[in-house]
């Protein structure tokens, strides 16, 4: 975890020593930057004029905003247009920095990033979701303009199956920091023996000294309880020679843990402190969890000794209307409509995420399958680039970054690394052994695994199943059964499994020596499309976020919650087709309750209850038992009347949850509902507004399309427009946009300026709404 602290003062041999000072600072760069499509090499040139160029605030996805593109976008990245642009951004390096090191740290740029600072060539780093860092010490003048010019190249068609957007697409940080430092992700802290009354902690902190003599210096750890406590103090001296990087080992005990769970997320934080005499001249902050990880071939995954189940879901990185931009909003809201639906593991497919979003899953206790690799190809690095060149570099980087966090439970070296050829080609069993190697090298504590393409011969796994630590396979469930009493050393993980029928593969195999299951995926996502008009891919909740009736049937599954939910059956939206050697079926459900007259329906009802009654017009159609039905989804057959359908689910005889829905009449007005009426003054803070179209009652219109105008004014703007709809044409970034199903989505990003916004929504023959926000 990145350095959090600006100045502070530690007690050291009897006396106070300030550091505000002499501790490295951490600052955003990401506001003002200038932005400009098509390649203009002479923008890397310090007098370069940029004034025609638009302004833009990072994060910034360079692909979201504009016309779909069937030309130089493609089915895989959702017929986004790709793009060669350039970014500049001119600021003041701080004049009180002489004798510090000037870093320049990017998080993630997409793709084929080529850096220069007032005109000098640093670098180019191909791998888009990958961080990259520039010391740019020798080329910045304290208390002089600095000017960064970025150049990105997204025009490879091949980089990816999904989309990836383009730019600068997570943050940028100018770290000013002492030539005696903590390197970066230069932490590593385990947890080697765990018990109820004491913990073993271990840590390594590499030290580097970029100066030309020898300094003796300290290493003081100071361990932090969830409480904010502070409980132990280590200290370590040692005389560090010229441009040495050195680790430091330190051990030490915690009494009475608290350990860290999926509903008991308790953190600890490691504050390390780095000093020359008495003077602080480098501080780093790491948390890190106290949790043990096991796996066996009897119970699957064992959680601080005990068996959990993996309730998991494949996520992409985009975040629908917003693209690639990595808000830290945007990402939090994911994770908490997945945590409500009972997800308790997501697979963070198939590359390196912002690091942000770990921070969250180790927050909100939920478990990581970590991946690193799609494809071992040039994907990830371009034409002419081969991946065995660049593999290890990128996989040390990124176990490094993330092996302090305890929601990460499982390395992935791959998915799917060759398609049909797996079983066929023994080249990819060595390539798994180099990639197992290295991390076990670089994290003992934690299992190493691939996911693995749904083809086989069927009495045998593929040889690489052999060699990971943990096989995961995608789509192969159905041969647990015949393995697990043949191979019993196997460790069997479904890293993707289909939501054919709604998901019901969930009851496909035994749970009970199985490590768990990860639907794919757990929200819409663009690209991977099945071909135009679709810009992406089906998942359980959409890409506003808005929850599907196959959310609930998945609830119903993975969650213990009282709940029941009617869904509705449209046998007119489903659809089957068989992709990458897998027959899905999708089913189409709704909630509206406006259909023909007369008309047979077909209804399902999905509970965590024994039971549920139905209920049509206040008129009993039933009870059904849910043990009559193995598979969790309560069927029903009855002919529509308009009014109102109601379920009430119970257990052991009483009323633990009920749903209805009711027939709508015609659109009336517009409803505006925030999820936040109050926003963060830092330029990055988001706002996501539910539109909803309702008749005069206040029931959601399920037909209705009206196209919302947006009229936004004060401390913030449009950053985003969505609907439901992966078919329609429609800008992500506009103004307006038209309903589906009743609904769409507006997100707003705060300014840096407090104040107002107010928020105006209308439609032709509809009333509007208006929407307050504060800025603060």
């Amino acid at each position: 975890m990145k350095n959090l602290l600006i100045c502070f003062a530690i007690l050291l041999s009897g006396q106070w020593v300030s550091a505000q000072q002499s501790v490295r600072r951490d600052s955003l760069l990401n506001f003002d930057w200038k932005f400009n499509l098509g390649d203009t090499p002479d923008a890397k040139n310090t007098a370069f004029n940029d004034k025609t160029w638009t302004t833009v605030q990072l994060p910034h996805d360079g692909s979201i905003t504009g016309a779909f593109d069937t030309i130089s976008g493609t089915r895989g990245n959702g017929y986004r247009p790709r793009h060669i642009g350039w970014y500049r951004k001119t600021f003041v390096v701080p004049a009180n920095t002489t004798g510090k090191r000037i870093v320049l740290d990017f998080e993630g740029v997409y793709r084929a990033a080529e850096v220069w600072v007032n005109g000098a060539y640093l670098g180019k780093h191909l791998n888009g979701y990958t961080g990259f860092s520039y010391d740019v010490t020798r080329l910045a003048t304290p208390g002089k303009p600095v000017t960064i010019a970025v150049r990105y190249d997204n025009t490879y068609k091949q980089s990816s199956r999904w989309y990836t957007g383009e730019g600068i697409y997570r943050n940028v940080w100018l770290r000013i920091i002492s030539p005696v430092h903590v390197v970066d992700n230069g932490t590593y802290i385990t947890t080697p023996f765990i018990a109820d009354g004491r913990a073993d902690v271990a840590i390594q902190t590499t030290v580097a000294n970029q100066t030309d003599s020898t300094n003796m210096v300290t290493l003081k750890t100071v361990l932090i309880d969830a409480r904010g406590k502070e409980i132990k103090s280590l200290i370590s001296m040692v005389p560090l020679r010229a441009h040495e990087a050195y680790t430091y080992h330190q051990y030490t005990s915690i009494t009475n843990p608290v350990r860290w769970d999926v509903a008991s997320p308790v953190l600890y934080t490691a504050k390390t402190y780095v000093l020359k005499g008495n003077a602080v001249i480098d501080n780093y902050q790491t948390r890190f969890g106290i949790r043990t990880v096991s796996f066996s071939p009897e119970e699957g995954f064992v959680l601080n000794g005990r068996k959990v189940f993996l309730n998991g879901v494949n996520i992409h990185h985009d975040l629908g209307p917003l693209g690639s931009a990595a808000f830290d909003k945007g990402f939090r809201r994911r994770l908490l409509g997945l945590k409500q639906m009972g997800v308790n593991a997501i697979r963070l497919a198939h590359n390196p995420h912002a690091q942000s979003a770990l921070d969250m899953c180790d927050e909100l206790g939920i478990l990581v399958f970590d991946e690193s690799f799609d494809k071992w190809s040039n994907e990830y690095y371009g034409p002419g680039e081969d991946f065995h060149q660049h593999w290890q570099a990128d996989l040390e980087w990124f176990i490094r970054r993330d092996r302090n966090h305890p929601s990460v439970f499982i390395w992935s070296v791959g998915n799917e690394v060759a398609v049909k050829q797996e079983y066929k080609d023994s080249s990819f069993v060595v390539q798994l052994d180099k990639m197992v190697d290295v991390a076990h090298r670089l994290d003992p504590s934690r299992k190493v695994t691939s996911g693995l393409y749904p083809s086989r011969d069927e009495d045998v796994p593929v040889p690489m199943a052999f060699h990971m630590d943990v096989m995961s396979d995608n789509y192969m469930a159905r041969f647990y059964k015949r393995d697990h009493p043949k191979f019993p050393q196997l460790i069997f993980l479904e890293s993707e499994m289909t939501t054919d029928n709604g998901g019901e593969s969930f009851f496909g195999y035994d749970h009970s020596y199985a490590c768990g299951q990860f639907y794919w995926g757990g929200t819409d996502y663009i690209g991977e499309s099945f071909g135009w008009p679709s810009k992406g891919w089906n998942g359980i909740i959409d890409w506003c976020d808005f929850w599907k009736p196959i959310s609930y049937y998945i609830k119903s599954l993975y969650s213990p919650e009282p709940m029941v939910k009617i869904a509705v059956f449209d046998a007119a939206g489903s659809d089957a087709r068989v992709w990458n050697d897998v027959f899905m079926k999708n089913l189409k459900m709704t909630d509206s309750w406006n259909w023909e007259a007369g008309k047979k329906l077909t209804l399902y009802t999905f509970t965590t209850g024994d039971e549920v009654e139905l209920f049509l017009n206040n008129k009993s159609v039933g009870i059904k038992q849910i043990k009559d039905f193995p598979k969790n989804k309560i069927l029903w057959e009855l002919n529509y009347e308009p009014g109102t359908i109601k379920a009430i689910a119970r257990k052991n005889g009483k009323p633990i949850a009920t749903d209805e829905i009711k027939t709508a009449g015609k659109a009336h007005h517009i409803v505006l509902k925030t999820d936040s009426t109050r926003m963060r003054a830092d330029g990055l803070d988001l706002s996501y507004i539910t539109v909803n179209i309702v008749d005069q009652n206040g029931i959601l219109v399920p037909d209705a399309a009206n196209d919302i105008q947006f009229d936004v004014k004060g401390a913030a703007t449009i950053a985003g427009v969505a609907n439901s709809n992966r078919l329609s044409d429609e800008l992500f970034v506009a103004s307006h946009r038209k309903a589906y199903e009743g609904k769409c989505l507006l997100v707003l990003r705060s300014g840096r300026a407090t104040g107002k916004v107010q928020v105006k929504a209308t439609a032709t023959g509809l009333k509007g709404d208006v929407l307050n926000i504060t800025v603060q």
